[in-house]
């Protein structure tokens, strides 16, 4: 029978082999200025002879957080959002902060409760929320302090909470533009759903096409932000009982996900279609795809996300604040093809 296993160390542990009281430990983990470096020195030793791991969620009920900050994304397939995460969590790490993501949505429930009552529980600093959500209370509930930043969902909270987002519209007005400036007119865009976002990208394509006198043209495809959606609303944009002059001869979609999937659907019916996405995720730019997209500059937004959150977490600043970060357009082959 083999040996139970050995009790982890606890902070008293250090503290009494180090010869110190478990207040100083407690400064010396939270590498408090407040300790002399022999000090500090002796009890790092000990927490390493003894491999000593502090457990966060014991911080955070000694002290008023964990130093922990959450990183919520609100959609796990679409590799867009982990762009941004990524770029704000190097910020925050070296900040000093512990961080830790999760998705901010449970399948078919919409905001996952049990996922909030866990950063909850932490006493997170503060929380960065990744990508549209249907309402900012119960998040703004999760955080003591309320430290809490949007970054890269729709203008909704713009008048209520600290948000950093995209230039939606004027994404889809690049789309337009450029899709024009090949020759196309008979353009129809697959999005609208999705909430705020994709309503706002519907306002920038639909602007765009009658500023170029093609209001005659102005079609949406109900699409929301994937893969299935957009061959769905491809194969009905470019239904088989519509002869080729009746096509649309682009087809600008509200991401690069969808994207992809109007590209298939094209592919399977034999059409040539000029196909254009939004987010500039890494695949597109594989040369079979080649896919034309709008760089929402999603390092940009992260970055800025997560430094408007650190302002908010040390008390800085007043009054909600409002970045929006300009996108550029990126040109592919896949909007290139002949008429």
């Amino acid at each position: 029978m083999a040996p139970p296993s050995a009790r982890r160390p606890t902070i008293m542990d250090v503290a009494e082999r180090a010869g110190v009281s478990k207040s100083l430990v407690s400064l010396v983990l939270r590498d408090s200025p407040r300790v002399s470096d022999e000090r500090r020195q002796r009890v790092l030793k000990v927490v390493e002879e003894m491999g000593f791991e502090l457990n966060l969620a014991a911080r955070s009920l000694a002290t008023r957080d964990s130093g922990t900050i959450g990183v919520l994304v609100s959609d796990m397939h679409n590799p867009w959002a982990f762009d941004v995460a990524d770029a704000a969590r190097t910020v925050l790490e070296e900040a000093g902060h512990t961080v830790l993501f999760s998705a901010v949505t449970a399948a078919g429930r919409g905001v996952d409760q049990s996922i909030l009552q866990a950063f909850r529980d932490l006493r997170v600093a503060g929380l960065l929320v990744v990508g549209t959500v249907p309402d900012k209370a119960p998040f703004s509930r999760a955080v003591s302090g309320g430290a809490v930043v949007f970054a890269g969902g729709g203008p909704d909270y713009i008048d209520t909470a600290d948000v950093v987002r995209s230039d939606d519209a004027m994404g889809l007005t690049m789309v337009v533009e450029h899709l024009i400036a090949q020759g196309h007119e008979n353009i129809v865009h697959l999005g609208g759903l999705g909430g705020s976002v994709g309503r706002e990208r519907v306002d920038g394509y639909s602007a765009a096409m009658e500023e170029h006198g093609l209001s005659r043209h102005i079609r949406v495809v109900d699409a929301d932000f994937f893969q299935q959606s957009g061959y769905v609303a491809a194969q009905r944009a470019l239904g088989s009982s519509r002869s080729k002059h009746q096509r649309p001869t682009a087809l600008a979609c509200i991401n690069d996900l969808a994207a992809f999937g109007a590209m298939t659907a094209a592919d399977e019916r034999g059409i040539e279609v000029a196909v254009t996405g939004y987010d500039n995720i890494a695949l597109g730019a594989m040369p079979r795809l080649g896919l034309t997209t709008v760089d929402p500059d999603s390092s940009t937004i992260g970055v800025t996300g997560a430094k408007t959150l650190l302002e908010r977490i040390h008390g800085e600043g007043s009054g909600f604040v409002h970045h929006s970060v300009t996108p550029k357009l990126v040109v592919r082959t896949s909007s290139l093809l002949g008429l």
